[in-house]
């Protein structure tokens, strides 16, 4: 364990106090178990997330075929804003 401080406003204190006397646990308790629930929710979400995101490349792979690969596809609008900014 490592202690750490925080600081709640009156109405956070007031908050917690009562759910701690409520349910016969410490405030301390009660923290640990919010950092808990935030932690593992933002990893369900990050890792929601990813699935999606893999799911959508899955999805989209391949749609534009008629494209070049990707750094020859570059060189190609590379070449031809260098040949439209040579005609200028």
């Amino acid at each position: 364990m490592h202690r750490t401080q925080i600081y709640l406003d009156d109405a956070q204190t007031a908050r917690l106090d009562r759910r701690a006397a409520a349910e016969g646990e410490s405030r301390s308790t009660l923290i640990r178990r919010a950092v808990d629930h935030y932690l593992t929710q933002e990893e369900q979400d990050a890792a929601t997330w990813r699935a999606q995101w893999k799911q959508a490349v899955e999805k989209t792979a391949g749609i534009a075929s008629h494209l070049e690969e990707g750094a020859e596809y570059v060189e190609s609008i590379r070449r031809q804003d260098a040949k439209r900014l040579s005609d200028l």
